[in-house]
């Protein structure tokens, strides 16, 4: 008879206590409908030059951002901060006080009007909130040196995991004030959460008095930022500017957005374990591959409730070493290597060498490592596009006067769209005045590519092309709005309702997609070409649950009229899209209602 030994083993990740919390997210019901801008304070209405920005003069800017549409502002600018720090661009950054704002911008009775009006006119605000650390300079190092331990980056960084009640204490107080006091909607975290228990007392306290609050993180992945359930989302899963060979092999969001969502691992999916690899001290290896029936062990996984991802995931490994000692034991879920949602599958290195003493069968129990209970979101430009390696003559902005990228991809998606200031009417980049020498130390002043380091001329809304592009976007915005019920941001433990149209066409253009309710469909269809297509697609109706209709209202909302069709004559349907970067261009958008 085989003996079984079981050897407790923790998740690899970045955050050193608490790993087994597991809060519940409590995400407030608007956050699924949110359409966010960001901008940045000192650039964006720069009312006398490159840099003098101001909460009041943001004010004066509310009610154009509420005819735009936008429900949330995302300021990348607000606290105390070096303003000669990263290369003479002012930054939020370069924070020095969290707990204080920042007086070039304006006082805090400034402030809190700012924050007033956005509410009175209808937009949330979210500040930025660098996590790691202060310049090594604040009066908080002085102040508080038991507080840091360490540097990265040119700044001291916090002793999260010190043991430092008052440094907790502070954090919490910090930015549940800015809630209570100030009325702020929510914070984006600079990469990480690193202590997901104080954010989720800081939801816990705006909750209790009133303002729940929405909480989201810039992470590039979910290895790396794991929040045990505090954040509503990640802001960078899906990234436009990341595009260019596309986040799933072969299935760029440019080009085919129902295949994209397709292809995203559902939440439960992470439990699915296909591969298992155990290495030992010598150096040696054994595994076991599933997919391709590979390896010398075999394997079997305890099943677990899907809607229970707080359990430890148990799995049974047979055949291993008897000989050798383990250094290490991973588990790769069967959708690990897509959106690198896990870095090297779920493994550690936390335990000692294991002598198994004759023993072939181990019991290995790990925290399952799945995303948090999450909404989807669609990044189009931030203040992180272009950088080094950009030509010239291009604009790190990544829509670009590009209806279709702006719309098809972004605009109605079903994730929260999330873009830069300005793209709204494709303002021509202009770098701040000492941006590209001192960060390149290679340019000439004023050049460079970084959009952190832009500022908006607003006098270009004056011309005519510009003109045209907020016109086109403002009316996206207004048709994300108006159907709302079918075009939100859903979570990714559910598989959104979107699915791929078949289309015959004049020249390639990205795969038409549809999204729907019970009630009715959206038709989504770009055309990125500099020429006008016509295309015939061929209408899903059983998916969309409306094959057993008579007739059908046809609502197009890209270019107005309606009309009532039979079904019969629906499945195959034909239309024309001009062609992208003109008035009027690179979308079509139909929406589609059973009559009784």
């Amino acid at each position: 008879m085989k003996i079984k030994k079981t050897i407790s083993l923790l998740l690899f990740t970045f955050i050193a206590c608490n790993i087994c919390a597991q809060y519940e997210t409590n995400t407030p019901h608007w956050a699924k409908d949110l359409i966010i801008y960001e901008l940045s304070p000192k650039s964006f209405t720069s009312p006398h030059e490159p840099e003098t920005g101001t909460f009041s003069s943001i004010k004066d800017k509310i009610p154009y951002l509420q005819d735009l549409g936008i429900t949330g502002v995302w300021f990348t600018g607000h606290n105390w901060a070096d303003q000669k720090h990263f290369y003479n661009i002012w930054t939020q950054y370069a924070s020095i006080r969290p707990d204080s704002l920042d007086h070039t911008l304006g006082t805090p009775a400034d402030f809190k009007s700012m924050v007033d009006e956005f509410h009175k006119h209808g937009i949330k605000v979210f500040l930025d909130i660098i996590t790691h650390g202060v310049m090594k300079y604040s009066p908080l190092v002085t102040e508080k040196p038991h507080w840091f331990k360490g540097e990265s980056w040119g700044m001291a960084d916090y002793d999260w995991f010190g043991g430092h009640k008052d440094l907790d204490d502070w954090w919490v107080k910090t930015h549940t004030d800015y809630v209570t006091e100030y009325g702020v909607d929510g914070y984006r975290l600079d990469l990480r959460m690193y202590r997901p228990d104080l954010w989720n007392k800081i939801k816990e306290n705006s909750a209790k008095a009133g303002h729940p609050i929405v909480v989201f993180i810039e992470g590039l992945n979910y290895s790396e930022s794991y929040s045990e359930g505090v954040a509503d989302f990640y802001q960078r899963i899906t990234r436009l500017g990341a595009q260019e060979g596309g986040l799933v092999e072969g299935m760029k969001l440019v080009n085919n957005v129902a295949a994209y969502y397709d292809e995203f691992p559902l939440r439960h999916e992470m439990l699915e374990i296909n591969k298992i690899e155990i290495s030992y001290t010598d150096g040696t290896c054994d595994f076991c591959d599933l997919r391709k029936k590979e390896g010398n062990l075999s394997f079997s996984v305890q099943k677990m409730d899907p809607k229970d991802m707080k359990s430890n995931l148990k799995i049974t490994v047979s055949g291993v070493n008897k000989e050798k000692s383990i250094s290490k034991i991973m588990a790769f879920p069967s959708r690990y290597n897509h959106h690198s949602f896990v870095m090297g599958g779920l493994h550690t290195d936390k335990i000692y060498p294991l002598s198994l003493s004759g023993l072939s069968d181990i019991t290995v129990e790990f925290t399952p490592f799945v995303p948090d209970k999450l909404l989807n979101s669609c990044i189009l430009s931030c203040h992180d596009e272009g950088w080094e390696g950009f030509n010239k003559s291009e604009n790190p902005y990544v829509a670009e006067g590009s209806r279709c990228v702006f719309g098809y991809s972004c605009l109605f998606t079903p994730a929260i769209p999330i873009f830069m200031g300005g793209e709204e009417f494709n303002v021509d980049y202009r770098p701040l005045p000492m941006l590209s020498y001192h960060l390149y130390k290679k340019e000439r002043i004023g050049e460079g590519k970084w959009l952190y380091g832009s500022w908006i001329d607003w006098d270009q809304l004056k011309q005519r092309k510009h003109q045209e592009m907020l016109i086109d976007v403002k009316k996206m915005i207004a048709i994300r709005k108006q159907e709302k019920d079918v075009i939100h941001s859903v979570y990714n433990e559910t598989r959104p309702n979107v699915e791929s149209v078949f289309y015959k066409s004049t020249s390639t253009i990205p795969v038409p997609y549809i999204l729907w309710n019970d009630k009715k469909a959206i038709l989504i269809a770009g055309n990125n070409s500099d020429k006008d297509v016509k295309l015939t697609v061929t209408l899903p109706l059983e998916k969309i649950g409306m094959k057993g209709a008579s007739r059908i209202r046809l609502t197009d909302l890209w270019n107005g009229g309606e009309k009532v069709v039979e079904l019969k004559d629906l499945p195959e349907f034909s239309f024309g899209i001009k062609r992208d970067k003109v008035a009027g261009g690179g979308l079509a958008v139909y929406k589609m209602e059973v009559m009784p």
